[in-house]
């Protein structure tokens, strides 16, 4: 059920390409958008920031 929350989003795209260039699972981006709490790594960071400058989320909470 949750994976239909991905395909329904409107920034899916974002959230794939995002995805695809760090390596990761777009899941775990989707998470990183709506503020689940995740481990921090030096990815998770950069995808943070480009989440921001794309204006997907407002700002970072550690």
């Amino acid at each position: 059920m949750i994976i239909l929350k991905i395909f329904k989003s409107k920034n899916k795209s974002v959230y794939f390409n995002l995805a695809k260039k760090y390596n990761t699972s777009v899941w775990y981006v989707y998470k990183l958008a709506h503020g689940k709490r995740v481990r921090v790594t030096g990815v998770t960071h950069d995808i943070l920031n480009e989440l921001r400058t794309l204006n997907i989320i407002e700002n970072i909470r550690v």
